[in-house]
């Protein structure tokens, strides 16, 4: 069995190479996954003499290792709290940006022309039963009052548009969809790059160090002196700034990929290429590729994605409940990655210091929500006041002890599980 899938299968990276020597620039951005690319196109097409630091390549992180489910569905949207804690514009600003994370990223492929397989075909959420179909109801209401307006299902539908009699109903974000995570990245990269971002892979980051003339960071070949940072790093952000690194926990996600299914088959099952999510307490998420491979995963456990040959068992048998016709699921790819869970599962925008950003927790919400956002911290980088950004200031504060921790994982993946099943 292969590692990850999008390593097989995406455009390969940009040319890119270690950062080298002394270096100046207005704004600098650590981590280059969906965060910190958008906000190196945010700021360097304004003008902003911009360099990334990657510790490794762009889109190594979660960025690079999700299901590729773009799912504009987010728990946190709620704009009276918004307003409240911003005002009614920035307030009104930040919510638009939660709601229209899909628009905005698949805005993003079309302008940039990125070959990540993008599918805008719609996210889809089901019913497992009965009883779970009045909630989704509300939650399709829910964003029509927010000027979305979603196809709702009823089981004839859901039968029709899945090729499966598991669901009950539900229905069809038209913002969402799904597309290959890494070649995205790689996609976003280049896009930087071609708005007159630098980015310098190879260069973790050792040091971020207060100058008279703004921040030194520094990697073990070379440093940037920059008036503004922005940290971008979410899930390996722990030993670069503390107590940020301590704000938050990390939960394991992993990846399965089949090998392709007959295209005969694959034309009965979702038909209409969309992204699907259900209201199982462990949530099925099923999309294909472009080479009709299923694409599926999960969080964690203490077997499943750690024992390979128990976890491609279990999975079977999850999908074949849905589609039994899949027959046994020739299982080609496996790879896994990070997480970070705020304890609100909302994403916090941090400012510990005057030109010291950094944006972090997007609680299995990422690619979506870390690509919308990634704006906030290009406003930043610019030189937008930290009280005038359309997100608000959290404090950075250190999550319990390991041990307390520990104790509590379960009965958060629980509630992790349930949070996603409810909100897709």
């Amino acid at each position: 069995m292969r590692a990850s899938l999008y390593e097989d299968t995406a455009p390969p990276a940009p040319p890119t190479g270690p950062l080298t020597g002394r270096d100046e620039a207005e704004f600098v951005i650590v981590g280059a996954g969906y965060t910190g690319l958008r906000a190196a196109i945010h700021a360097a097409s304004r003008g902003t003499n911009t360099i990334v630091l990657e510790a490794e390549d762009a889109g190594f992180g979660g960025s690079g290792r999700n299901h590729g489910h773009c799912v504009p569905i987010l728990g946190f949207i709620d704009p009276a709290a918004a307003e409240r804690d911003l005002g009614p514009e920035r307030g009104a600003r930040f919510t638009r940006m939660l709601v229209d994370s899909g628009k905005i990223v698949f805005n993003l492929i079309r302008q940039y022309g990125i070959d990540c397989e993008a599918a805008p075909t719609g996210a889809m959420q089901l019913a497992h039963a009965p009883a779970t179909l009045p909630g989704l109801y509300r939650q399709m209401e829910f964003y029509r009052r927010l000027g979305i307006e979603g196809r709702a299902l009823d089981r004839d539908e859901a039968i029709a548009l899945t090729g499966s009699d598991a669901f009950h109903g539900g229905w069809i974000h038209p913002d969402g969809g799904h597309l290959n995570p890494l070649a995205f990245s790689r996609g976003l990269a280049v896009a930087a790059l071609r708005e007159g971002a630098r980015i310098h892979t190879g260069s973790p980051v050792t040091s971020i160090t207060r100058e008279a003339a703004g921040w030194r960071v520094t990697t073990p070949k070379g440093s940037v002196l920059a008036r503004r940072v922005a940290i971008a790093t979410n899930a390996y952000t722990a030993g670069l700034l503390s107590p940020l690194g301590s704000s938050y926990f990390v939960m394991q996600a992993f990846g399965l990929a089949s090998q392709p299914i007959d295209p005969a088959l694959r034309a009965r099952i979702m038909p209409g290429n969309h992204s699907l999510g259900d209201t199982r307490p462990e949530v099925r998420y099923i999309r294909f590729d472009k080479d009709n491979r299923l694409v599926a995963g999960g969080l964690v456990e203490h077997v499943l994605g750690r024992n390979m040959e128990q976890t491609r068992a279990r999975m079977t048998r999850r999908f074949l409940e849905v589609f039994p016709e899949l027959g046994q699921i020739d299982w080609g790819w496996h790879w896994s990655g990070k997480l970070a869970i705020n304890m609100d599962r909302r994403p916090h925008l941090y400012n510990p210091a005057e030109g010291l950003f950094a944006l972090i927790g997007y609680s299995g919400r990422g690619l979506p929500t870390a690509t919308a956002l990634g704006e906030v911290l290009g406003e930043a980088g610019i030189g937008i006041a930290a009280d005038r950004l359309p997100m608000k200031i959290s404090t950075p504060r250190r999550l319990w002890t390991a041990p307390i921790l520990s104790l509590a994982v379960p009965s958060v993946r629980g509630v992790m599980n349930r949070y996603l099943s409810r909100r897709g």
